[in-house]
């Protein structure tokens, strides 16, 4: 069996067009401005997906190195949803660094590769007081579920493309002698 290290699969931007747009659209809908995928790696996080609105301090690419008491990291190693309706009003919270941004309210859940592995979160931040309500929690629930089934193909085309590599070296090359040739290859050059 193949094992894949998923911190080197590369996320097709077709893929990465279709969670801007789904992000974009949660963040209209729910109203609140900081919808966001989040990358996890060993020692830091990044902001995979941003949505495009304007009260939104994150862009693509922004990184934050783990161990400084995110609410992401709780999530990654947690493996379970988190939920955070005031940080100022949380003493579990209150010198969380997002708060620093004015974002006090946090709806994250984590997202999964196919084996296992974390790929990282799929959050919501608020810069005031929010009680995320059932149909909120399931649209962002909806689109982890979207984003897990991408990460499914991802993961089964990068396992096709090593399967494909590895069976490519073994292989014997077109170039090789006679000698080298199946019995059937070597009957017909006789």
């Amino acid at each position: 069996m193949i094992a894949l290290d998923t911190q080197e699969i590369d996320i097709h931007h077709d893929i990465c067009q279709s969670w801007q747009e789904m992000v974009n659209l949660v963040s209209e809908i729910s109203r609140i401005p900081a919808i966001l995928v989040m990358r996890a790696y060993p020692r830091e996080i990044e902001v995979f997906i941003a949505a495009n609105t304007p009260n939104n301090p994150f862009k693509a690419k922004d990184r934050e190195r783990l161990g400084i008491g995110l609410y992401c990291e709780a999530v990654i190693t947690g493996k379970k949803e988190l939920v955070v309706n005031d940080a100022t009003q949380d003493p579990n919270w209150a010198k969380n660094p997002d708060i620093k941004l004015g974002l006090i309210a946090y709806l994250g859940l984590p997202i999964c590769w196919p084996n296992g592995d974390i790929f990282g979160t799929i959050c919501m931040l608020d810069s005031q007081p929010t009680q995320f309500d059932n149909p909120t929690k399931q649209l962002l629930t909806r689109f982890k579920s979207n984003i897990e089934t991408d990460l499914k193909h991802a993961y089964q085309q990068a396992l096709l493309a090593e399967e494909n590599a590895q069976l490519s070296k073994k292989l014997p090359s077109s170039n090789h002698s006679s000698e080298t040739a199946s019995p059937l290859e070597h009957r017909r050059s006789v």
